[in-house]
C-alpha cells in the first residue's frame, strides 16, 4: 500500500513541530477516514486500535504534564494537538512510516540541509561521522550527510563507499543511492552506485534492509550481495575470493583486465595522468592481486607478465605497449 501523495511530508513536519494548522487538519481528516481494513495493529497485549490509541494518548498527556494528575481521557476534551500526537504515535506503531520509507527519504532530501564530503582520485578518503560511524569513500565518490546527523542519520551517496556503522537502535542509519534506500542499526556494508552500472549492496557484518521505489524489500545478512537494475534485484552469496571489498584494505585486484581498464584503474588509484600508445588491437589482459604497492613498484610487477615500458615524471606517466601473444 502507498500513502496518499503529500501525506508523508505533512507527517514529517508534524513530527518536527513545523506543520501549519491546515496541514494538521489534512492529517486528521486522513486519519479519521483513511485507515481501512488493510491496516492492522499488532499488539502483544491483544488490545484493539482504540485501546492502543487511548493508552498512547494517556502517555503523551502524562509526559507533557508530568505533575498534573490525569483523569481517563475523554474524546471531547482532547485538544487538537493531543489528537494529532496520538494519531501519529499510532500511525508509527502500525508501520505506516515503514511502508512510506522511500517517499519519506525523498521529502527529507528536499527539506534537510546537508554537509558534503567528496573524494576524487589518488587516495581512499575516510570520513568519521558525529555518531562514530566511519565511511570510506572510493575514487570519484561523494556523500551528503544531514546537517543534524546526530538526530537524523541520513546519507545520500553517489559513487562507491564502505560503511562501518555505529550501532544505535533508536536512530536507524539510512543511505539513499539512486533508486535504493539502505537501512541498518549497526553493521558494515558496501554500496556501489555508479552511473550506467547496476547498483550493488554487499554486507560484511550485521543485517541490512534495502528497499526500492516499487515497494520491494531485500534483507541481507553477512556475505550476501544485492545486484539491482531496471527495478529488479537479485541476491547471491559473496565468494571468499571475491574482490568486492579489496579496495577497502588498500588492495588492487585485476581479473583478466584489458589494458584500457588497467590504465583507468591506475589513474584513479594513484591520481596520475597516463599517456600511452595503446591500440584497439592490443589483446593483453592482466590478472593479479597487489597489496599496498607504490605506483613504481606496481608497474615493475606488471612488467613480469605484460610487455610494457614505463616512465614516471611526477604526476605524469608514459606507458609503451607491445602486444601479447
Amino acid at each position: 500500500m502507498r500513502l496518499p501523495s503529500g501525506l508523508v511530508t505533512i507527517i514529517a513536519k508534524i513530527l518536527r513541530g513545523k506543520a501549519s494548522s491546515t496541514e494538521i487538519g489534512k492529517f486528521n481528516a486522513w486519519y479519521d477516514t483513511g485507515l481501512d481494513s488493510e491496516w492492522h495493529v499488532q499488539d502483544h497485549k491483544k488490545r484493539d486500535r482504540e485501546q492502543v490509541a487511548a493508552e498512547m494518548l494517556s502517555n503523551i498527556q502524562e509526559a507533557t504534564f508530568p505533575n498534573v494528575k490525569q483523569s481517563p481521557p475523554k474524546q471531547h476534551l482532547i485538544s487538537k494537538s493531543f489528537s494529532v500526537a496520538a494519531s501519529i504515535a499510532l500511525f508509527i506503531s502500525i508501520g505506516a512510516l515503514l511502508l512510506g520509507t522511500n517517499s519519506s527519504s525523498t521529502s527529507e532530501a528536499i527539506e534537510t540541509n546537508f554537509l558534503t564530503f567528496e573524494n576524487t582520485q589518488g587516495m581512499i578518503k575516510k570520513v568519521r561521522l558525529p555518531d562514530g560511524s566511519v565511511v570510506s569513500l572510493f575514487h570519484n565518490t561523494k556523500i551528503q550527510v544531514a546537517e543534524n546527523f546526530s538526530e537524523n542519520r541520513f546519507v545520500q551517496l553517489s559513487g562507491e563507499a564502505f560503511f562501518e556503522v555505529k550501532r544505535d537502535t533508536l536512530r536507524p542509519f539510512r543511505v539513499a543511492s539512486a533508486h535504493l534506500t539502505t537501512e541498518v542499526l549497526g553493521t558494515s556494508f558496501l554500496i556501489k552506485n555508479v552511473a550506467d552500472q547496476q547498483q550493488i549492496v554487499a554486507v560484511k557484518t550485521g543485517l541490512v534492509k534495502v528497499s526500492d521505489a516499487v515497494d520491494s524489500i531485500f534483507m541481507l545478512s553477512p556475505n550476501l550481495r544485492l545486484d539491482y537494475t531496471n527495478e529488479a534485484g537479485s541476491i547471491s552469496g559473496i565468494p571468499e575470493d571475491d574482490p568486492l571489498f579489496a579496495w577497502t584494505e588498500d588492495v588492487i585486484v585485476f581479473e583478466n583486465t584489458p589494458m584500457s581498464e588497467m590504465i583507468k584503474t591506475l589513474e584513479d588509484w594513484y591520481g596520475v595522468y597516463i599517456s600511452h600508445d595503446l591500440t584497439d588491437s592490443n589483446t593483453c589482459q592482466i590478472s593479479g592481486t597487489y597489496e599496498k604497492q607504490s605506483l613504481e613498484n606496481l608497474l615493475q610487477l606488471i612488467q613480469y607478465s605484460i610487455p610494457i615500458h614505463y616512465q614516471i615524471d611526477a604526476k605524469n606517466v608514459t606507458l609503451t605497449f607491445k602486444n601479447c601473444h
